[in-house]
C-alpha cells in the first residue's frame, strides 16, 4: 500500500521477529547502490555481534552478590508466559514472541517482580533479545542473564552465538568479549 493511501513507507529493513536481515549488509555494494538509485535514504545502522562461547561465562560470584540483594535469577519453565508478558509490557510484542518461543529464557526477580530477562534460540544459533527494567539497571543483571544464556548455547553444542541487531556494543564487548561482525544500513522512502 502506498504511503499516500495510509500505508507505511517502503523500507529495506528488518521487521522483527521474522526477517532475513535487519537491512542491507554494507558489504553488498550493488544492493546499497540500487536502493539509493531508487530514491531510498539511509536512516539507521544496525550491528550484529559474534560471541565466542569458549569465553569465561561464569556467574557464581554475581549470583551470590545478587542473592544478598534479594534478587533471584532462574531459567523460565512453567512461568515462561509470565516472563513474556513482562517483556511485552516493557518492550513490545515482537520481543515477547521471541522470549516465548526461543529455546532458552532466563529472568531475574525480586519480591515477585520481574526485573530483567534474556532469551536465545528464536533463530538458530542466535542470542537475544534481552532487557532490564529501567529501575533495575545498574545491578549487573544483564551480564548475568547474558552469560547464562550463552552457557546454555555452548552446552547445546554451539561454539559461537550471533547477537542480532545490537544496541549497546560496549556492553556486549565488555561482558563476553563479543565483536561487531556484520553491519547493516536501513533504508526507507515514501511510496506516494
Amino acid at each position: 500500500m502506498a504511503a499516500g493511501a495510509g500505508g507505511a513507507p517502503g523500507r529495506f529493513a528488518g521487521n522483527p521477529p521474522c526477517y532475513a536481515w535487519p537491512g542491507i549488509d554494507v558489504r553488498y555494494t550493488a544492493a546499497a547502490c540500487l536502493a539509493e538509485s531508487l530514491g531510498y535514504e539511509r536512516y539507521h545502522v544496525a550491528w550484529n555481534m559474534t560471541a565466542d562461547l569458549s569465553a569465561d561465562l561464569s556467574v557464581e560470584d554475581d549470583l551470590a552478590r545478587l542473592e544478598k540483594a534479594g534478587v533471584t535469577v532462574r531459567a523460565a519453565g512453567a512461568d515462561r508466559d509470565r516472563v513474556a508478558a513482562f517483556v511485552q509490557e516493557h518492550w513490545n510484542e515482537r520481543w515477547a514472541w521471541e522470549a516465548a518461543t526461543g529455546a532458552g529464557l532466563h529472568y531475574a526477580e525480586r519480591d515477585g517482580e520481574i526485573l530483567g530477562f534474556a532469551a536465545w534460540g528464536a533463530r538458530p544459533a542466535w542470542f537475544g533479545p534481552m532487557g532490564t527494567a529501567p529501575d533495575a539497571r545498574g545491578l549487573g543483571l544483564g551480564r548475568v542473564l547474558l552469560r547464562r544464556c550463552l552457557a546454555e548455547q555452548r552446552a547445546a553444542g554451539q561454539d559461537s552465538a550471533q547477537i542480532g541487531w545490537v544496541g549497546p556494543l560496549r556492553f556486549y564487548s565488555r561482558a563476553v568479549g563479543a565483536r561487531a561482525e556484520r553491519v547493516f544500513w536501513l533504508y526507507r522512502r515514501d511510496l506516494a
